[in-house]
């Protein structure tokens, strides 16, 4: 059986159930699809690559990523994915192509994924939340929503310029939440929770969302870096060189990017972005359990509403 998807607005066509991607139906227009199939990982690629991390081989068209004892992928030209399972349940590991495989494909399409959350603050107009991993940018957002903004993405969005503007297109609709804050948020029902993350101390846990997911970009209205510092929830004042080093910290597995040859497309477009976009840092207080207040504080900022 074959399987129809989009992935960041990429169709993908696969041999496998990918359930946490957004289904389509089958066409003969799908325009420059990815390919994912099941098969035996090549034990070299075809040209020279190099280690980018402990798990990824690559070079600019390629990578081979292997999670030891789990489960290995080979994609290739931003055009195929072939998974190859080292244990009989591969579905588990599955969340190792969404979070990495993806990410590959999207590199070698000169596709640029950055780390962010977001939902909508209006008619095709999105506030992204940008900020190191275990800040709260996935939690905000469900927070957000509570609060009645409509859900764009978690994690992961493709950003772009088009006629001078930013966009950003989702990645697919899954949102994802560490098991220690399930109890601050009233919005998902933990009876759902898919078991997507286990390093042996935490689990990361996967909630749908594809009957609300948005598959179009959407005009980026404001970009939120966040951060915990001091001791009380603020904007806090963030100059151009700040906020260029803190968008591309929060580029995804920005530690690729010297390996897959990216590092001028990566320059070249966070400098576009900021130049175009307006961009905020927000901070709450370390230590202090403030998620419930900082929302409010983040939902006065989205409708500009002046304390």
């Amino acid at each position: 059986m074959t399987y129809y998807y989009l992935a960041f607005g990429i169709p993908v066509i696969s041999e496998i159930e990918l359930p946490a991607l957004f289904p389509i139906n089958e066409s003969p227009d799908l325009e420059n699809p990815v390919y994912v199939k099941l098969g035996i990982v090549p034990a070299e690629l075809s040209g020279e690559g190099q280690n980018a991390d402990r798990h990824a081989y690559c070079n600019a068209d390629e990578m081979i990523y292997t999670i030891s004892g789990k489960i290995k992928f080979y994609i290739s030209n931003g055009s195929q994915v072939i998974i190859e399972p080292i244990t009989a349940d591969y579905r588990s590991n599955l969340i190792y192509f969404y979070s990495n495989g993806l990410a590959a494909i999207l590199y070698q399409r000169n596709m640029i994924p950055f780390h962010v959350s977001g939902v909508f603050t209006g008619s095709g107009k999105v506030a992204l939340f940008a900020a190191p991993s275990g800040t709260g940018k996935s939690t905000l957002a469900v927070k957000l929503q509570e609060l009645g903004f409509q859900p764009f993405t978690d994690d992961t969005a493709v950003l772009f310029i088009r006629d001078g503007k930013c966009y950003a297109q989702a990645s697919y609709p899954m949102i994802r939440l560490w098991e220690q804050t399930l109890d601050q948020q009233s919005l998902l029902n933990t009876n759902d929770k898919q078991k997507i993350f286990d390093d042996g101390d935490r689990d990361k846990f996967g909630f749908s969302f594809h009957s609300q997911f948005a598959t179009a970009p959407a005009e980026v209205e404001k970009i939120i870096f966040l951060d915990k510092e001091g001791s009380e929830i603020c904007l806090s004042p963030i100059r151009n060189i700040e906020a260029f080093k803190a968008l591309s910290d929060n580029v995804y597995r920005n530690h690729w990017i010297p390996v897959i040859q990216k590092s001028k497309l990566q320059f070249d477009l966070v400098g576009k972005i900021l130049n175009s976009t307006p961009y905020f840092l927000a901070l709450r207080p370390k230590n202090v359990n403030s998620i419930s207040e900082f929302s409010l504080f983040v939902k006065k900022i989205l409708q500009n509403v002046q304390n």
